[in-house]
């Protein structure tokens, strides 16, 4: 889905915890703006969000529907594994100066080990 940041700000705000529509009154228009909101996008971005059935409004309250939860948690999933996927990149770069380093941040990474044994192994080579 092609959202700018804000629009996926104002997802993941929704997310977390509904918001009071910030246009209803100064109270909640601060409350927006100090979760990072833009007020002057929030309109529209809301708009288009309803439109997408990502987001809903119920009364003066804002939250995000079942297919806006899921996108955004595929979007943080993704973005953990593409993180992992570094992690592990930077691992074997660094392969022959830390090969044992390696070995665990590789079998930590698959999960077929714990963090616990992970580290012990680190240990044992430093």
């Amino acid at each position: 889905m092609d959202l700018t940041d804000a629009q996926w700000q104002l997802l993941d705000e929704l997310v977390t915890v509904g918001l009071t529509d910030p246009s209803h009154s100064v109270d909640s228009a601060e409350t927006a703006a100090a979760r990072g909101i833009d007020l002057q996008l929030f309109a529209a971005d809301a708009a288009l969000l309803t439109w997408l059935k990502l987001a809903e409004r119920s009364g003066d309250k804002w939250g995000v529907t079942d297919l806006g939860a899921a996108l955004h948690y595929r979007r943080l999933y993704e973005s953990s594994e593409l993180r992992l996927s570094e992690v592990a990149r930077f691992a074997a770069a660094n392969e022959a100066s830390a090969p044992q380093l390696t070995r665990a941040v590789r079998r930590l990474a698959q999960g077929s080990i714990s963090f616990d044994e992970a580290f012990r192994g680190a240990q044992r080579t430093a």
